[in-house]
């Protein structure tokens, strides 16, 4: 997932801390004496940033501090005169750990500094992708741009219809893995505690070596780690990994394929090393060989794969041969060779970290790299128009497809409707999905960590709903979750079958009784999809309607609540708050980034009841 680049957080957090400092001096005392959770502490920060009165504080500290780094970059000040400067700001601040502080700013610095370096990006836009009314012009992260769509779109066809008593496949949808092999027992769970502004951004770790005279080593435990994970700011533990692939190998005796829509590392991004990830994508490959032998297994890069966390930048950037994640590329095509062999797919992985290859016969399955849309891949800031042509070359992909009558599968870690997609790319994502509509039967997606989907609705046909996503729960517990996976029934195996899917079964562990009972994690269903929401089948209409079945029954939106954090007692009274209800279900409707044009339904609905 990564909400953030926790680079580009720290900075912003530092100049929104020097702006409280003098139109919010109470925060501190307050938020200490009430010990704040995070979240409360951070959407009163992020309310009082984006007020009238602290608005316009908080763009003039963030103007003069992106100002002050261009200036320090045109003054060839080194790269590590400015990471020192900021090191510094970001512990006087406690911003974060010391450790963190420190290796984050160095994982960074030199792609931010060479991007700052190489946009005509001015403090003003910079600022405004991150402050309401703090710029001029279109933030970087709203750039639009467009592709030529295809003509002769063949007349749209009816969702094909899943006979009974045909053949089924069984699909295995992993996302999130998350492991973290310097979890440690027995440390603080809840460490935002640690500082009033709730920024620390990962728990369950031991940074007592780092800690500063200045605090304390002895402080006491308020939530201590338990052996089988935390659902608080935490990663999975490794037995905690195993425990679940142990339990599918041993319960699932007739699994046709595997998808796993990325993100195998942990969340420190501070402490990535291209070293690291080597060795954790050979482990990664290894489990996988070992419990699911003769098993085919695809996946989707996903953005905690990068060196830095995000950073993939395109053919076009200058000096991509020093930059550039062929490394990491390459690391792909070694792991996904495993089970793929095409060597055009191969290929096209060492270019773009994409593939189409065929999982069964009639089916084209498709592995986009959307860390092309990632806002926090900062090279694309120098350039955001269709990075490495992936687009034009999916378009190609489709376009083959459609002549043949393929079914289509698109696998990938970001869902494009999400804001963590540049809305220039998603926008033309959204094109191609209309375009191609009659071929491209499932989509299946991760990153957020929630248990959701998305609809797409056709804003030219009077919003009829033409496709939807898969999104999986995240295998970590990062962040208030409890572990999850998927498993798909699918049409399929047979001449002419739909490769729809039949149903869909949620598995969860909770983690919290395992670690109180001292036994290894229970592996069990959560939910079937199709009974639990009384769904007739799986296509984009049905999803339309629980979608305002959501809106108008509280009942069943606050169920829906319950299975999209795995944990009862996250937003546990969101259901009776219509402004709150409007937030989640708007994001279902909405699958193109910064476009809530398909919500305005919702939100006239919302406006009366207000």
């Amino acid at each position: 997932m990564g909400r953030h680049a926790l680079f580009l957080w720290i900075v912003v957090a530092i100049l929104v801390v020097a702006a409280l400092s003098s139109v919010l001096p109470q925060y501190n005392e307050f938020a200490q004496s009430h010990k704040l959770n995070k979240n409360k502490v951070m959407r009163a920060i992020k309310a009082k940033v984006n007020s009238p009165d602290g608005r316009g504080m908080s763009c003039f500290a963030c103007s003069m501090m992106v100002d002050g780094l261009q200036t320090m970059i045109k003054e060839n000040k080194t790269d590590d005169e400015i990471a020192a400067w900021l090191v510094g700001l970001c512990d006087f601040f406690n911003v974060e750990q010391p450790h963190v502080c420190k290796n984050i700013i160095y994982a960074f610095k030199d792609e931010v500094v060479f991007v700052l370096a190489n946009s005509a990006f001015t403090p003003d836009e910079i600022c405004g992708a991150f402050i309401q009314n703090c710029g001029h012009s279109e933030p970087p992260r709203t750039v639009m741009w467009n592709l030529t769509m295809p003509g002769g779109k063949p007349p749209v066809k009816q969702w094909e219809k899943v006979q009974d008593g045909k053949p089924t496949l069984k699909v295995l949808h992993l996302s999130d893995i998350h492991i973290d092999h310097q979890y440690q027992v027995g440390t603080e769970a809840y460490c935002q505690l640690d500082d009033f502004l709730g920024t620390y951004a990962m728990c369950c770790r031991d940074y007592t070596d780092d800690v500063k005279d200045s605090r304390k080593k002895d402080k006491p435990i308020y939530v201590p780690a338990g052996p089988w994970g935390m659902p608080y700011l935490c990663d999975l533990p490794y037995q905690t990994f195993e425990s679940a692939i142990k339990h599918i190998n041993q319960t699932v005796k007739d699994l046709d394929m595997i998808i796993i829509t990325g993100d195998f590392e942990a969340h420190d991004s501070w402490d990535y090393s291209e070293e690291l990830t080597i060795e954790n994508m050979n482990n990664m490959t290894n489990v996988f060989l070992k419990y699911f032998p003769g098993i085919p297994v695809y996946i989707s890069i996903g953005n905690h794969e990068g060196v830095p966390q995000d950073a993939m930048a395109p053919h076009t950037m200058p000096e991509y041969d020093k930059r550039g994640p062929q490394w990491l590329y390459k690391i792909m095509v070694d792991m996904w060779s495993n089970w793929i062999s095409d060597e055009k797919a191969k290929a096209d992985i060492q270019y773009r970290a994409s593939y189409a290859i065929y999982a069964k016969p009639g089916l084209k399955l498709i592995s986009i790299n959307t860390i092309y849309c990632s806002e926090f891949n900062f090279y694309l800031y120098i350039n955001e128009v269709d990075p490495d042509s992936t687009l034009e070359w999916l378009i190609e992909e489709l376009l083959d497809s459609e002549e043949k009558n393929d079914r289509v599968w698109i696998i990938s870690h970001i869902p494009p409707g999400d804001n963590y997609c540049l809305k220039g790319w998603s926008f033309n994502f959204f094109e191609i999905m209309k375009r191609f509509e009659n071929i491209i039967t499932e989509q299946f997606y991760g990153h957020t960590h929630y248990d959701q989907f998305m609809v797409y609705y056709d804003p030219d046909q009077s919003m009829r709903p033409f496709s939807f996503n898969w999104i999986a729960p995240s295998l970590t517990t990062y962040a208030w979750l409890h572990p999850a996976y998927r498993i798909y029934d699918i049409d399929g195996g047979y001449p002419n079958a739909t490769y729809h899917v039949k149903d869909a079964y949620t598995y969860y562990a909770n983690v919290t009784e395992a670690n109180e009972s001292g036994k290894e994690p229970q592996w069990k269903m959560s939910y079937d999809t199709k009974a639990f929401y009384q769904m007739p089948d799986f296509t984009p209409q049905s999803w339309s309607d629980l979608t305002y079945r959501l809106w108008n029954n509280q009942t069943l939106f606050n169920e829906y609540i319950k299975l999209f954090w795995r944990n009862d007692k996250r937003d546990a009274e969101c259901h009776l708050d219509a402004k709150c209800r409007y937030s989640y279900i708007c994001n279902i409707k909405k699958a193109r980034s910064y476009d809530e044009s398909f919500c305005a339904d919702l939100k006239e609905q919302l406006f009366i009841a207000s």
